[in-house]
């Protein structure tokens, strides 16, 4: 049996020597010792021009102790109780992004104690998971065509949500110029390529080209979401069509941020 974990926050001032002691202490006390003949592992990235690969547990424990700093570790540890075969072998890998722990053995319930107990002395957790809301679209992809005028008015709220949308990983499209047609296939095209749609309302002027791009992503079955200036006169409910709507006050797209990042997680996309 095998179970993982990775974490994603820990103590600034973690003690990985104490750490990796502490592991060793769980094994002793279940009679466990460390199996040489399963080839621990041992490597360590100290910067992106040098790293060391110690022979023993000892040698790794020195060059921890020894070293300014480490880039990344990725460790082997398999243990064995001689007397009645009982085995358990914890790999850890740590990066600047996470730790990752990994651990094997024979029997599930030590396997379940031994992740509660790293937990518990690296004090280790993670970010809450947001469940996902019952009703809502499943499995979107971090993808939005964002709708915008093409004017100076929208230039800048549309670059300053084009920027937040991509500081979360967001693959933002858009059309490169206004039509007064019908919509192109080009345009089309970009639409029904994104999951979600994200049309940009601001002032008070004709919105007819928006309204026809959030009705044409919704007929594609794309979600849809109007992110509208307080003030405007844009009225979704006119094709039918009642969108999910995040309000901003005038000049302040940024005030939307918080309703766009709820109604996110609430879809559960993707990568966020």
């Amino acid at each position: 049996m095998q179970r993982d974990h990775t974490y994603h926050i820990w103590p600034r001032d973690l003690d990985f020597i104490f750490a990796f002691r502490a592991i060793e202490d769980f094994a002793l006390k279940r009679g466990m010792i460390l199996d040489v003949n399963m080839r621990p592992e041992y490597d360590l990235h100290l910067n992106k021009y040098e790293a060391a690969h110690p022979d023993s547990f000892g040698e790794f424990l020195s060059v921890l102790k020894q070293s300014s700093g480490f880039d990344s570790f990725r460790v082997r540890l398999p243990f064995l109780n001689t007397k009645n075969s009982e085995k358990i072998t914890f790999r850890v890998i740590y990066d600047s992004g996470n730790i990752y722990i990994g651990i094997y053995g024979s029997d599930d319930d030590t396997i379940i104690a031994a992740h509660d107990f790293i937990r518990k002395e690296w004090r280790l957790s993670n970010p809450p998971i947001h469940k996902r809301e019952e009703g809502r679209p499943r499995n979107l992809q971090a993808t939005i065509f964002l709708g915008k005028h093409f004017d100076a008015e929208s230039e800048t709220p549309s670059r300053v949500l084009r920027q937040f949308l991509e500081l979360l990983r967001f693959d933002v499209q858009e059309a490169d110029e206004y039509r007064a047609t019908i919509i192109p296939d080009k345009v089309k095209k970009l639409i029904e390529r994104q999951d979600i749609y994200v049309g940009l309302v601001t002032g008070k002027r004709d919105h007819a080209w928006l309204t026809a791009e959030a009705a044409f992503a919704h007929g594609k079955d794309r979600h849809v979401i109007m992110v509208i200036e307080e003030g405007s006169d844009f009225n979704p409910t006119i094709q039918g069509h009642d969108y999910e709507q995040i309000r901003f006050p005038s000049k302040l797209v940024e005030k939307s941020f918080i309703g766009l990042m709820q109604e996110f997680r609430s879809l559960g996309i993707s990568g966020l």
